[in-house]
Order: structure tokens, then sequence, then C-alpha cells
């Protein structure tokens, strides 16, 4: 099928990722429908095949926000070294307008598309991970041995688990925003702890 994406206007792409995100949202990947998208969307299963290959294409397209809110949204590592959390404003305000992505990222992580998209994630909160630990260290000083590649993909790993499980489970913004803190906080002052 030759497609033809300037037939069909970015408004209708655009409800097409809006259905499916409902439906992945209330359904899960795996029991969601193209068909019922393309009824929640108003449009054929033609509109839905001349922007996305295929499901799994879709649910990446529904996914690009979150994925790339880790890489947009700039932390500054010194005020988080200085206890001062309003690094995380802009963080707080993105999952509150899309505490949806959240769900369908939680519900789904087995999901191929999903599970490649958490590995990157880790791997960006492994690299902010060793520039906290390099700012932390005196001038000229390298990385402690317990900063190998393995420990550093384990602990952002479970970091993004953390932030992920705790946007997807709980509605209220400010009682999430503290959660958040104080995850950011124990693994600061673990880390720190070994700089000893």
């Amino acid at each position: 099928m030759t497609k033809r994406k300037g037939a069909i206007s970015e408004e209708t792409k655009d409800s097409i990722i809006s259905a499916a995100t409902d439906e992945f949202y209330e359904l899960g990947y795996e029991k969601a429908s193209l068909r019922h998208i393309c009824g929640r969307a108003g449009v054929t299963t033609g509109a839905v095949y001349c922007f996305f290959d295929s499901k799994e294409d879709l649910l990446s397209n529904v996914m690009v926000p979150i994925f790339n809110v880790v890489s947009s949204i700039s932390v500054d590592y010194e005020k988080i070294l200085n206890d001062d959390y309003t690094a995380f404003d802009d963080f707080q305000k993105f999952f509150s307008a899309n505490r949806k992505l959240y769900h369908i990222l939680y519900n789904n992580m087995s999901n191929p598309v999903i599970s490649e998209y958490i590995g990157s994630m880790s791997d960006e909160f492994g690299r902010q991970l060793i520039e906290i630990v390099r700012m932390a260290l005196p001038e000229n000083a390298g990385l402690p041995k317990e900063f190998d590649e393995y420990t550093v993909r384990c602990l952002a790993h479970v970091m993004v688990y953390s932030i992920i499980k705790i946007i997807a489970e709980e509605c209220n913004d400010e009682i999430v925003t503290n959660r958040l803190i104080t995850t950011i906080k124990v693994y600061k002052n673990g880390i720190l702890s070994l700089l000893k």
C-alpha cells in the first residue's frame, strides 16, 4: 500500500493517536484493536495505515512524548546535590498532563516497544547518575570502582521503574511529587555515601 500522508491531515493523525491512547489505556496493548481505535477516531483502517505500519508502530507513536521527556527536560544536578528539587517542576507538569501514558507504560512493560524504550530511559538515567557522581567528587578524581557499567545500569533501571510506578499508581500530583523527591533523595544520599 502506498502511503499518501499529505492526503490526510495531521489532525487525523492526532485523532488516531488520541483514540489509540484511550484504547491502550483502557484495555492494554494486547486487547486493543485497530478496528476499535478507528471507530473511536472516526476513520477507516486505511487512514491508520496511511500513518502507521502496525499496531506496534501506533503504540510507539503514542508513547513518543514520554520517551522524549527524559532528554528534553534539563536537570540541574547542582541543585539536586544541594537538596533543591525545583529542578523537577517541569517534569511534574509533564507527568500531570500525561498520566495516561504512564499507565500505558506501566501496564505494558513486557511489550517489546515499551521494553526497548525503558532500556533507553535507563541508559539516559545512567548517564545522569554518572554526571551527579562526577559533580560530587573532588576535581580530577576518577569514578569509584563501585560505579562500574553494570551497577550504574542496574541502579538506573530501578530508578526508572520506581518513577513509572509512582506516577502510574497515584493520581494526586502533590503526593506523586513528594514520593518522587523522596525516591531521588534516597538514591542521591545512598550514592553519595559510597563516595565518602
